[in-house]
């Protein structure tokens, strides 16, 4: 009994692993043609803490909000760059406690793509 437990978690693992390894190529494959592999998602949940530049939001049925950054726009920041001022101003403009509903991106962290306030 104790040897079928231990092959069954082997194949379990080995099946895992051809898994990611499939899904590792598939995005090599999708950056050579030029597409993008972001992850991207949409969120419906409260707004639980703010900053000057994030908000953070705790999904519905998480148990652990996420902070959420607008997107760097420009070059470096003697060049002119830093976070989209339009999304800062939009995130200041919502209250904690707010329902949202946001769609955002990863790229070095979740970046918000767009937000709403649902009444």
């Amino acid at each position: 009994m104790m040897r079928f437990a231990q092959l069954m978690v082997t194949g379990m693992l080995l099946g895992t692993l051809v898994v990611a390894g499939t899904q590792a190529q598939d995005d090599k494959k999708e950056q050579k043609e030029g597409k993008s592999v972001l992850r991207k998602g949409e969120v419906t949940g409260v707004v639980v803490a703010k900053g000057d530049n994030w908000i953070e939001v705790k999904a519905d049925g998480e148990e652990k909000a996420r902070k959420y950054v607008p997107h760097w726009r420009g070059g470096n920041p003697a060049q002119g760059g830093g976070l989209d001022k339009k999304m800062i101003a939009e995130l200041k403009k919502i209250p904690v406690k707010s329902r949202v509903r946001m769609d955002w991106t990863f790229e070095e962290r979740p970046r918000v793509e767009k937000i709403e306030v649902l009444k």
